[in-house]
């Protein structure tokens, strides 16, 4: 399994390629299967686990893809009891608009499985216009976004899907990642994405 580490050490490929693999599913189930049948016991009645917006805790160079969580994101989550352990052996995370599952793995710790798009969910940005940063990975030259970007299929569909597709001469208003962009349709059903502000 490949992760994406936050640091730029490693890996020559981008933060942004890491794409979820079957490897990461399979864990990721496992690891629901087991905190499952740990909490419920013998009936599967057990409430949904609750959703921690853990934002403010992940560092600012902090880029999205399962990863073994960053050690100054351990300190801040641990001073707030807000790791894995013992008694809640996985905990599910928000960062950035983003669903993780987190878990203790024997051998790198603390552990980020990504939950893969059809899991994630669509937040409020700025403004009020919709989050669709899950959808979406932000290119980068030199370190810095282009103020222009073509959306990703998974984003169009995603935009079909809730209604926020811009049609001819109509554009859209979204949010990634707590940005605002302008959606614009291009020929051939492209989306063309400029940043605002």
């Amino acid at each position: 399994m490949d992760f994406n580490r936050t640091d730029g050490a490693g890996s020559s490929r981008s933060p942004g390629e890491y794409a979820w693999n079957q490897a990461d599913d399979d864990f990721l189930r496992q690891v629901m299967d087991e905190a499952r049948a740990n909490e419920a016991g013998p009936s599967s009645s057990a409430p949904p686990e609750e959703t921690y917006d853990v934002s403010w805790a992940a560092p600012q160079s902090f880029s999205h893809g399962s990863q073994p969580v960053p050690q100054r994101m351990i300190e801040r989550l641990s001073h707030h009891g807000l790791l894995p352990d013992a008694d809640q052996p996985t905990m599910t995370y928000e960062i950035r608009g983003h669903r993780y599952t987190a878990t203790q793995d024997p051998t790198s710790g603390t552990r980020l499985i990504h939950h893969p798009l059809e899991d994630q969910r669509i937040g409020e940005g700025p403004q009020g216009a919709p989050d669709f940063g899950a959808f979406f990975r932000e290119t980068r030259v030199h370190g810095v976004p282009p103020r222009e970007q073509w959306a990703s299929l998974a984003l169009i569909e995603k935009l079909r899907d809730t209604d926020h597709m811009p049609v001819p001469d109509h554009p859209t208003t979204i949010a990634l990642d707590g940005k605002l962009y302008k959606a614009e349709l291009a020929e051939g059903g492209f989306v063309r994405l400029t940043r605002q502000g």
